[in-house]
Order: structure tokens, then sequence, then C-alpha cells
């Protein structure tokens, strides 16, 4: 079989060639009949050389090859012609895997191709031995012929998360409740390879009984809050091209204006209990300031890195100011573009509404 993998999350390409892997046979052989190859430093006649050979001493063979065909798209799409020799390549190519052995398995891995251009849709030539005008199928034509499996592994969006999680779940024999895996989506985000190991650990602290939303918020980080403290900690260093950096960031992880903001000032809020706190003499360490101001230790540790930074009147001045950007956008100010005012200006010196840092 020829597989394609596009658009590929690497947990789940891991995990499917895991799984082709195992079905090589006796493991004593696997390395003898897997392969992975550096598609861009291959020609198709290299690349089918190896995908022609048979398994030795085993069921099968597993032929990696990675980023080739992203590597061939760009070559025919910069020769502009037909008869050059990307196409050529492509013509070879394209015969080729209706050749590959029963026995073997030939896997692209890519992150990217253009189904707009001519590796995905094929394209007509004159052949170069009998000069006649031919067609050469793409790998569109090719994957509807089935001599092509195409998996589109990439990442689930946040929409689909909670469902992976629970198949994943299920695949583990893993009891899990519908809060604790909304709350396990929305703390680890779309890393696919964490919240395996989240749920995997998760499993042997619960035991017997499902997984609940307590041993998320007991065993898990927030992710979100972690990328929030990025913000922070850009802000902090007065550095905007960072902060808009870390701003786009958790945009991207589908974080609303309103939700940024009421964790902006959250840091903010711990940030200044923490100043505070540092500021009475006797507490060394973020666990007895933890205590003190009734945070966790890891945002206590973040913000006594951060608070540094600032005097208490800055901080007083800071509060103020997301109040003011708080009541905008409640009342007709577009919040993106607010958000994007109030970082832009707590990276100012001196910080507004403050007497200096």
């Amino acid at each position: 079989m020829v597989y394609l993998f596009l658009d590929c999350d690497e947990y789940l390409v891991s995990q499917r060639l895991a799984a082709l892997r195992a079905a090589l046979g006796d493991p004593e052989f696997g390395d003898l009949n897997a392969v992975t190859l550096d598609g861009p430093k291959m020609s198709a006649a290299e690349l089918l050389g190896h995908a022609a050979m048979m398994p030795f001493l085993a069921e099968r063979r597993l032929i990696r090859v990675e980023g080739y065909l992203q590597h061939l798209d760009r070559r025919m799409a910069a020769s502009h012609s037909p008869e050059s020799a990307a196409y050529a390549e492509m013509a070879d190519l394209s015969a080729g895997l209706l050749q590959v052995p029963e026995t073997n398995d030939l896997v692209f891995v890519d992150t990217s191709v253009d189904r707009r251009r001519a590796l995905w849709r094929g394209f007509r030539r004159t052949n170069p031995k009998s000069q006649q005008d031919e067609r050469v199928d793409g790998l569109d034509a090719l994957v509807k012929a089935g001599a092509i499996q195409l998996e589109a592994l990439g990442t689930p969006n946040s929409r689909a998360l909670p469902g992976w999680i629970q198949s994943r779940a299920q695949e583990l024999s893993i009891s899990i409740e519908g809060p604790a895996i909304m709350l396990l989506a929305n703390f680890v985000g779309a890393n696919l390879r964490q919240l395996d190991n989240e749920l995997q650990k998760l499993a042997t602290y619960a035991g017997k009984r499902a997984i609940t939303a307590a041993d998320v918020h007991l065993l898990v980080s927030d992710a979100s809050e972690a990328m929030i403290w990025d913000l922070t900690d850009a802000l902090s260093q007065r550095n905007p091209q960072k902060a808009m950096l870390a701003l786009q960031t958790l945009r991207r992880a589908d974080e609303n204006a309103f939700y940024l903001l009421t964790m902006i000032a959250r840091q903010y809020r711990i940030i200044l209990k923490v100043k505070d706190a540092m500021s009475q003499g006797g507490r060394v360490n973020e666990h007895d300031i933890a205590a003190t101001v009734g945070e966790k230790p890891y945002p206590v540790k973040k913000a006594m890195g951060q608070s540094g930074a600032y005097s208490l009147e800055a901080l007083e001045g800071i509060m103020t100011r997301l109040l003011e950007a708080d009541f905008a956008m409640k009342t007709g100010a577009d919040p993106d573009t607010e958000l994007d005012v109030l970082i832009a200006e707590l990276t100012q010196r001196p910080v507004p509404g403050s007497r200096g840092p």
C-alpha cells in the first residue's frame, strides 16, 4: 500500500507509523525492514528502488519518505514546463507507484502540497520515448483510483479536541467524565502527545474510578495560563514585539478578547499581591508566599520574577487601566482593538497610570 499523510500532527503520525511498524512481523527483524528516507535528497528512481525491495525474513517492509512530495511540488512550480526534469520525475513516480509490491508499505509524510498545481491535478506532456502526447496522473487521480491512500492527520481544532480526548480515552480503556474532558482540552490545548500523557497520568491517579474535573485541576497545568504568563513576561520587559507575538499565539488558540483581558487582570492581581507580600519581609520562597496570598506556587514563582519590574504604584495604575479597558469593551469599543491598544500601552516606559516602575 502507498500512503500519503498530509498536514501532519507529529503525535498522530508517530501513532500511525507505529501501527504500520507492528505489522512488519517479528520485531527482531523490524530494523531490517523499516527505512526512513530524506525526501529532498532522493530521486524518484532511488525512492522507487527502495519501494521495490522485498522484505527480509519478515512479512512486510515499511518505507517512510519525509518531505519528498512538497519538495517536488516546489520544483515543478519553479520549472513552469511539462518538459522539464521535475515534471519527468513526477511522470516516473506516477507510473512507479502502481508497481509497489503488496508486501511493502510506502509512506509519504508531507506538511502540504498545493492542490491547484500539477503535482496534485496531473498534466499533459510529450512522451520523450514515443513522442506522443500523454496524460500523467497527479496525486488526486491516484488517490481516487485507490493507488494511494490519503490520510489527513492534522491536529484537531478546538471544537474537535474534546471528541479526540474521548476517543483516545476509550482506546486506552480510561473512564473520564465529560467536564473533565472539557477542562483537559482547555488546560492543555491541541498538544496531542501531552494530552495522551496527561490522560495516562490521570488514570493512574484515579485508579478504577472515572477521572473527574477535580483530578484535572489537581494534576494538570493550565497551558493557556502559562501562555498568559509569557505575555506578562513580555510586558514586564517592555518588549512590544514579544508581547504582540504572545498575544497572537493566544488568539490562535481561540481565546477571545474578554477572556484574555480577564486572565491578564488575574495575573497582574497576583503580581500585586506577591509584590505586597514580598515587601513585608520574612518570606523567601514561592511556597511561603503562596500560602500567604492564597495562590498556587507556580504562578507565585512567575509573579516573583516579574514583580521587580514594577513599583506598587505602577501595579495599581495598571489595575486601573485594565478596569478602563473592561468598561470600554463592554460599552461598544471593538474588543480586539482595545486589547491591542492596551498591550501597546503596557509596554511603554513608564507604565500608564503610574509614577514610574
